[in-house]
């Protein structure tokens, strides 16, 4: 049982790292198509005017980057978890754990990961302290529910987060 719900996590988690890819891909080709049908301002910035490598750049800086930063943070955080897991004897996460973790990351997209990692901890730290005093300060409460429902959170609050000022000089 337990090996089927790791394999479709694992399947899950390139699902949406493919998913991600393609919507990056069809926003870049869709900046691709708005400028080439502007005429007189934006098609001068692609070729037979300007070369490839500046669309690519500014398609890359515009849609990727954002996904390449987090997946690098995604990457650490999941070597991490299998790490401090594998170091307690499987005593600190489940197994389908750390690609919860790093979906959670990845999709957040950064600067939003941060916000993802704070809203996580805050909603296990307010979950813990519930069941404390429901049940005494011997309950202990898994972060397995929290990973995902709080990465949705913040990819619906993300257009929210851009309002802010401190939001905003984090983006790159």
């Amino acid at each position: 049982m337990h090996t089927k719900a790791l394999f479709w996590v694992r399947r899950s988690f390139w699902a949406v790292a493919i998913g991600v890819a393609v919507y990056a891909f069809s926003l870049s080709r869709a900046q691709f198509l708005a400028w080439h049908a502007d005429a007189l301002g934006a098609a001068r910035l692609l070729p037979p005017y300007h070369g490839m490598g500046y669309f690519i750049q500014y398609a890359f800086v515009h849609f990727w980057l954002a996904y390449v930063l987090s997946s690098a943070v995604a990457w650490v955080f999941f070597a991490g978890a299998k790490w401090l897991n594998a170091r307690r004897g499987g005593m600190l996460f489940e197994l389908e754990e750390p690609y919860f973790i790093a979906t959670g990351i990845f999709v957040s997209g950064h600067p939003a990961w941060i916000f993802y990692l704070l809203l996580v901890f805050t909603a296990y730290f307010l979950a813990t302290l519930i069941c404390a005093l429901a049940y005494g300060p011997h309950t202990r409460v898994s972060f397995y529910y929290f990973w995902l429902p709080c990465a949705v959170l913040t990819v619906l609050l993300g257009a929210y987060l851009k309002q802010y000022a401190w939001y905003a000089q984090l983006l790159i």
